[in-house]
């Protein structure tokens, strides 16, 4: 072995003793600070993890979106209705628009490049560099040893009076400015890094949490905008609730009473002449279209010359006069005030269409039916009724003669007197037992009173209980949609210290 081997293993025997018996120095001020940083990086570690958490959460929710999309295209695509598809595809291309990774413009494309830049990345390199800072600080634990090993050997120089040549007295001495160097070069990096990390420590945890809130806004409402724009001009949908087999089935019912009431003359196997002579009832060409869809279908009203001169002569082009004499069919006053109004630019950029339910008149058609039946039950009723009290009169009027004389005072009352008295009996009777029934209510409810009184002391004003579903049969009210706001680092404050050179960077 030779001399720097030797020296090595008889330091780090000493180390040894010096741990095992002496301990090792604490300074409560240093070991606070670094229990600060320790805590810090847990924190900065913490974070990395669950912002990793959150965009696996997000490419399942975007993997979701696809998924819904794609399916609903593909059933629907069947449908033979033009504005149904045209739906299809725009939301499929509001859904590409949120979910598309391969697309540069898209919100999670954008949301994984934006998190990576200012998030992922700054705290991939505080873990590295804060791994790197643990380190040295075992390293100045150990040159802390080493110094004070040395200053001890040193003393004991000292306290044996040794002369300043001698070699023991040098040996110590030499060890004593070697370690207090190494020391000092050790501690003055940590301390300048502890210092900086502790000045900079609430900075960098608000600038990730802020960083955080608007990159989820953004991506929140990029998705948000993008399914905004695909959403109808104005709720015309019949709500779903309303269109369950429980609703559905009184339509049936209803075909089958039509049936009945005007019965054919023989059983029709043939299922395409029974559809056929269904759609012609109906006064439609195919199952999917609303009643009477027919006679929607007309041809254009021919323009009225007279009428088109007049307009002309007024100024007017010739296209935007035809449309608007077939617009209002050949009402010349009509048109003009239409074409003044600005008529002529409304044809250039037509509103946008939407699908109007196709049952609607079908529903209404239910609805009078149901009327018809309560009117005509009305009127059975109140036939029923006088058939019954004409019955009643002819039967006093039959028995009028064959009552005795003798009984003739117990008929003049005609119990009437009685019967109300026992009538008023009979009330207070039942305000009696309606009276018990309370009483017994009470009993039964009295419980069920202090339970749901202890429910309204428990559930803090009914913040537990949970919102009731949205009814799509009134008008949603939606909320314009604020402006869409871009993280723009440029708009940050700048730090004392500019961009981290490759020379002066961090610990390594």
């Amino acid at each position: 072995m030779d001399g720097d081997q030797l020296t090595a293993m008889n330091m780090e025997w000493k180390v040894l003793k010096e741990r095992f018996f002496a301990g090792e120095p604490v300074d409560p001020v240093f070991e606070g600070i670094v229990k600060d940083f320790i805590s810090f990086d847990l924190t900065l570690q913490d974070i990395f993890k669950k912002v990793e958490t959150f965009m696996k959460g997000i490419d399942g929710l975007s993997e979701g979106l696809v998924v819904l999309a794609e399916s609903v295209t593909t059933g629907l695509s069947s449908v033979d209705d033009s504005l149904i598809k045209a739906d299809c595809c725009k939301m499929k291309e509001a859904t590409n628009a949120i979910t598309r990774a391969d697309a540069p413009h898209s919100a999670l494309a954008k949301l994984r490049r934006d998190m990576d830049f200012n998030i992922m990345n700054p705290l991939r390199c505080h873990v590295v560099n804060n791994r790197n800072m643990k380190t040295y600080l075992d390293k100045r634990r150990r040159r802390l040893l080493e110094y004070n090993i040395a200053k001890r050997e040193m003393e004991d120089c000292v306290k044996k009076s040794l002369h300043q040549t001698d070699r023991r007295y040098l040996a110590a001495q030499s060890q004593l400015e070697s370690t207090k160097l190494a020391f000092h070069e050790v501690d003055r990096h940590i301390f300048e890094w502890l210092y900086i990390m502790e000045e900079y420590k609430g900075d960098i945890l608000d600038s990730c949490l802020q960083t955080l809130k608007y990159l989820q806004y953004e991506f929140f409402a990029t998705a948000a905008h993008s399914i905004s724009g695909v959403l109808p001009a104005r709720m015309e949908f019949r709500p779903m609730v309303e269109m369950t087999p429980e609703h559905l089935e009184a339509q049936v019912e209803m075909a089958i009473q039509e049936a009945e009431e005007n019965p054919e003359e023989g059983v029709v196997t043939d299922f395409s002449a029974r559809l056929i002579d269904k759609l012609a009832k109906d006064n439609k060409n195919k199952p999917g279209e609303g009643l009477d869809s027919c006679a929607d279908e007309g041809p254009s009203v021919p323009v009225d010359p007279l009428s088109l001169s007049s307009l002309l002569s007024q100024g007017f082009e010739e296209g935007p006069a035809r449309q608007a004499l077939r617009k209002f069919k050949n009402d010349t006053q009509a048109a003009l005030d239409f074409l003044i109004g600005g008529g002529e630019h409304a044809e250039d950029e037509p509103e946008e269409q939407v699908r109007m339910p196709t049952t609607v008149r079908r529903v209404q058609r239910l609805k009078e039916r149901r009327k018809a039946q309560q009117a005509r039950r009305q009127k059975e009723d109140e036939e029923r009724k006088a058939k019954d009290e004409g019955r009643r009169g002819e039967a006093k009027e039959d028995s009028k003669p064959s009552t005795p004389k003798r009984e003739a005072p117990k008929s003049e009352p005609r119990a009437v007197d009685l019967l109300d008295f026992t009538n008023e009996e009979g009330k207070a009777g039942s305000k009696n037992s309606q009276g018990a029934s309370d009483l017994l209510d009470l009993d039964l409810t009295a419980p069920t009173a202090v339970k749901g009184g202890g429910n309204d002391l428990l559930d803090l004003a009914g913040l537990d209980e949970p919102p009731p579903p949205t009814d799509f049969s009134k008008q949603i009210e939606t909320v314009p949609l604020p402006e869409q706001i871009t993280l723009d680092l440029s708009k940050c404050e700048k730090g004392p210290l500019g961009p981290p050179s490759q020379s002066s960077g961090y610990l390594g």
